[in-house]
């Protein structure tokens, strides 16, 4: 492990709430968000392996501008899919909810909004998340 990049990732600040964590308990987290969803046993494994770098986020402080997000709709429980996801922009607040507004990579980039309470939303570690998770990790052993 470089000792730079692991100071790098205790320095910045955004990275305070990944302190009570582990790799384990954001699996074990993602694990139980997804279970909730009452999906096949291949389809849960199917979810949560395309989740195997990302942490579920509840709350609107937790989500960091610029970080890629995936989120499962769940207004429609007949059709709960995994989405392939965007860039996270900016938090908006409205007197319908709170919303994330997401721009999407490719050809015809487009600005969008998702609606917090009717997502499950994910947010891919960065590469400091992940070198922190392995410090904490190799501690909590």
């Amino acid at each position: 492990m470089d000792v730079n990049k692991l100071l790098e990732a205790l320095d910045d600040e955004t990275n305070d709430n990944l302190f009570n964590f582990t790799s384990d308990k954001l699996r074990e987290m993602n694990t139980q968000i997804i279970s909730e969803l009452h999906l096949s046993k291949k389809d849960t494994l199917e979810i949560l392996s395309k989740l195997k770098d990302y942490k579920y986020v509840d709350e609107m402080n937790d989500l960091k501008y610029g970080t890629y997000i995936r989120w499962i709709h769940i207004e429609d429980p007949t059709n709960i899919f995994l989405t392939k996801g965007a860039i996270f922009c900016e938090m908006k607040i409205t007197d319908d909810g709170v919303f994330c507004v997401c721009k999407n990579y490719g050809y015809n980039t487009r600005y969008f909004q998702i609606a917090m309470d009717k997502n499950l939303i994910f947010q891919r570690l960065t590469n400091q998340e992940l070198i922190l998770l392995s410090a904490l990790d190799h501690l909590a052993k």
